[in-house]
């Protein structure tokens, strides 16, 4: 089991993503193997230049951030030269860094950054590119985080991992257009609700599945259709959204969840439009 941080919450804690550019051949990428963005290269492709293009957070450090209580920042998408940055004009004691697969490069290279301008940080490295098999052996990291970062984080700092999740303020991404074209602000304005993470479905293909403990396992962020619409209506009080985008690999099949939570929308006279995944076929088989 990891031991705590000796400074426990009064640790300084740096999240980041990998850094920019991205969609380039350098030394630290491959634009073939990487090309970023997740509607223009795989939801929409083939819609040419009609393609949707669009910004996304990235939620996952997000969401640690808001549920740790060590003092902690986060730079999401930065340039190698404002990771080195922050680095050196603040003293962290943990640097962590996320990272999908195909970004191991730039992982890699953080890490050796971090061991050179902030030695006394302990490296944490999580997210997909954990998946890699002796992933320990490529890159320089103290630890290396397989699945939950939240409940590990808080274990870290000696906090309680089992305390409630506080969801921060998310959007669903920023700077819509096609061909160039902005779409006006607020016209495809969304909340992003994190309800879950893994799948109990356990396809073959799925990493998400694999990642966060396989076939017939799942981690419920909120467990219950009253705490999802609890979510909603402060989004929609306090942002005034009513359109939201449900992260959850396959939202549906909790089906008492999901019908609980269309009775309190029925009660309260709320007309919110949904965008989810999940897979028509699965309800009848599992139910929570």
């Amino acid at each position: 089991m990891t031991k705590t941080h000796p400074k426990g919450v009064r640790a300084r804690v740096l999240l980041s993503s990998v850094f920019g550019p991205y969609a380039q051949n350098d030394d630290f990428g491959s634009r073939t193997i990487n090309p970023m963005e997740l509607y223009h290269n795989q939801v929409t492709r083939a819609q040419g230049a009609f393609s949707l293009r669009r910004f996304h957070r990235s939620w996952g450090i997000l969401m640690i951030q808001e549920n740790i209580s060590a003092p902690c920042a986060v730079l999401d998408f930065p340039t190698r030269e404002a990771f080195a940055r922050e680095l050196t004009a603040h003293s962290y004691d943990v640097v962590g860094i996320s990272s999908i697969i195909v970004n191991v490069g730039k992982a890699r290279e953080m890490c050796r950054m971090v061991r050179e301008l902030s030695p006394q940080s302990t490296i944490v490295v999580g997210g997909h590119v954990t998946a890699i098999p002796g992933i320990e052996h490529i890159l320089d990291a103290d630890h290396i985080v397989k699945g939950d970062g939240i409940t590990w984080m808080r274990s870290y700092l000696g906090e309680d991992p089992a305390a409630p999740i506080r969801h921060p303020a998310l959007s669903s991404g920023f700077d819509l257009r096609v061909m160039g074209v902005k779409i006006p602000n607020g016209a495809d304005s969304s909340a992003t609700i994190v309800s879950s993470v893994g799948c109990p479905m356990g396809c073959n293909f799925c990493t998400t599945s694999a990642f966060f403990g396989g076939k017939g396992k799942m981690l419920n962020l909120y467990s219950t259709g009253e705490e999802i619409f609890g979510l909603m209506e402060e989004a929609e009080r306090t942002r005034r959204v009513k359109s939201f985008f449900i992260m959850d690999e396959n939202f549906l099949l909790q089906k008492q969840r999901a019908m609980d939570l269309l009775a309190l929308m029925k009660a309260a006279g709320k007309s919110w439009s949904f965008h989810i995944f999940s897979s028509a076929n699965a309800i009848r088989k599992y139910s929570y």
